[in-house]
């Protein structure tokens, strides 16, 4: 997680840490070698609708090594994303294999709703600033 001083409340899991920001910007880090699955979205939703008290919000995401998602989780997401309260995702990658992960689910997987993969959270957090302003 980035400067504490930004957070106003965070749930640990044994597999993600999912904070909301002082600028209502959800930021979830999901933790070296965890397996995305359809189980594990399903309490994902649970958290995510836990740290936004249920508000729709722009979320971030960012993964330590060796995150995988099943090709039946990234089916799944297409269907959850009807019932989302994500406004828009920007996706952090830290090497080449996250990057080209990121960039196949976009391609094959297109989101309805903005999304954007970036190679630094400063990025990542200026854009969704700059999307929440554009529709304010």
């Amino acid at each position: 997680m980035n400067q504490p001083e930004e957070i106003l409340r965070e749930i640990v899991h044994e597999q993600v840490i999912v904070a909301m920001r002082h600028d209502g910007i959800v930021h979830v880090v999901f933790l070296p070698n965890t397996e995305i699955t359809v189980e594990f979205q399903d309490i994902l939703v649970g958290l995510y609708d836990q740290i936004t008290l249920g508000q729709k919000a722009y979320f971030i995401f960012e993964g330590g090594e060796f995150v995988s998602v099943t090709k039946e989780a990234r089916e799944n997401a297409i269907e959850l994303e009807k019932s989302s309260i994500t406004l828009a995702s920007a996706v952090v990658f830290n090497n080449l294999a996250q990057r080209i992960i990121a960039d196949f689910y976009y391609a094959v997987n297109r989101p309805k709703l903005p999304y954007k993969v970036f190679s630094s959270y400063e990025k990542g957090i200026a854009w969704l600033n700059s999307i929440k302003d554009s529709q304010t």
